[in-house]
């Protein structure tokens, strides 16, 4: 068969009519060879062709699963068949969201003097020379906007132009796509919310909670389904009591902690001991997450003025803030982790910051990978805040305006309009 081939690229070059004059028989032979050759080539290069396009979606695949949100959208018009595949954007996500150059930081900005009541600015965690302007996601003219929490690259975020008119919406910061949820019965803007994907029913879900009721009687708390848009009353467990109000009135947690498929946030049992509540989005069961006696026991000379949970780098953190009264009002912040989930003996104090200028309090929004933890500090002025880590500054924040809220979210293509 090699032999043949020869012959007939000899014969293509001009070289072939001694052989066919020689032997003519064969001519008619090397002619039923070739044809059979140009058929065998064909299906081989046909299948070739879909093997070598299968790898080279897979490899275009992993090339650009791995580019930044910022490249990609650049030549969204060129790959805008592969970013909105639903697959790909949920690959995207899981690939970047523990890379620090996809962190960013979003800030809630009050100007003066302005027609603009709030901004919204966004720069990366890793470079915070290329802060961002963001479009208001919303028509409402606010005087009360609050950031609750992120969840794959979506912001819950509340407005409120005064009164009842109140509005809850899913933002995605990234591709500036915003949806209006359906509002619960209670005021949101009394309430601490969270924000999850449930992967059971393969459905986001949010859990709204006034912590600053009186009593388990008067707590409500509200589950929303994305894809079912409504919401539904939950019974609050009657064993546990919400956590005393503080003395300010933001004072408490920003939002829900989640972690092991529940949100947690604290409580206190009616024998009067502190703790951790745990509520499960798939099976809806209450649980209870013990906290040590002395991550509460403060001296009387001090005064508890902000505690909560939250999760950094997957762990569950207590957190604390303390002023004393004897000693020029020093601002003591201490910061706990559960290196072992729901192993009581497994916490371990991780910070502890005293400061003059820590007035009001310090709350966690992140922890980088050398264990350094960003903190956002609300000082003497307890309108304004400002972000520090636990070993120096961070700054980023224009002097000029007011920083009220802030968080750390992982950049995605996931769209809010494809969830309900």
């Amino acid at each position: 068969m090699a032999q043949k081939k020869k012959c007939v690229s000899s014969h293509r070059h001009g070289h072939g009519n001694l052989a066919s004059r020689k032997t003519p028989n064969k001519k008619k032979s090397i002619v039923n060879t070739k044809k059979t050759n140009i058929i065998g080539d064909e299906e081989a290069t046909q299948k070739f062709k879909v093997i070598r396009i299968y790898l080279q979606e897979e490899i275009m695949m992993e090339i650009l699963r791995r580019l930044p949100m910022r490249s990609l959208l650049r030549f969204k018009c060129v790959w805008k068949s592969l970013i909105d595949d639903p697959y790909f954007r949920r690959t995207h996500y899981i690939h970047n969201k523990d890379d620090q150059n996809s962190q960013k930081i979003l800030t809630m900005e009050r100007l003066f003097m302005k027609d603009e009541a709030f901004n919204f600015y966004t720069c990366s965690l890793s470079t915070l020379e290329d802060k961002q302007k963001l479009d208001w996601p919303s028509s409402c003219k606010p005087n009360i906007a609050r950031i609750f929490c992120s969840c794959d690259g979506l912001v819950l975020i509340l407005v409120s132009s005064g009164g009842y008119n109140e509005e809850l919406v899913l933002w995605n910061p990234s591709t500036r796509e915003s949806i209006l949820l359906p509002h619960p019965e209670f005021p949101v803007r009394t309430c601490v919310c969270g924000l999850e994907y449930d992967a059971t029913s393969e459905d986001y879900k949010i859990l709204a909670i006034n912590l600053n009721a009186a009593d388990s009687f008067y707590t409500s708390i509200e589950l929303l389904s994305l894809k079912s848009g409504s919401w539904r009353r939950i019974g609050y467990p009657t064993s546990i009591k919400p956590m005393p109000v503080c003395g300010f009135r933001d004072c408490g947690m920003d939002y829900l902690a989640f972690l092991h498929g529940a949100f947690h946030w604290l409580g206190m049992s009616r024998s009067g001991y502190y703790t951790t509540v745990s509520f499960n989005i798939s099976n809806e069961m209450y649980g209870e997450v013990p906290l040590l006696e002395q991550m509460f026991g403060v001296s009387p000379r001090y005064y508890t003025i902000d505690h909560g949970v939250s999760v950094l780098r997957g762990m569950l953190c207590f957190y604390s803030t303390h002023n004393h009264w004897t000693e020029g009002r020093i601002g003591t912040f201490k910061l706990w982790i559960m290196k072992d989930y729901g192993v009581r003996e497994s916490w371990t104090k991780l910070i502890e910051i005293r400061d003059t200028n820590l007035f009001h309090s310090a709350r966690p929004k992140y922890m980088f990978a050398d264990c350094q933890v960003l903190l956002q500090y609300k000082g003497k002025r307890c309108f304004n805040s400002k972000f520090t880590t636990s070993r120096g500054p961070f700054e980023f924040c224009p002097k000029c305006n007011i920083t009220k809220h802030g968080i750390v979210y992982a950049e995605s293509f996931v769209s809010p309009n494809s969830l309900t």
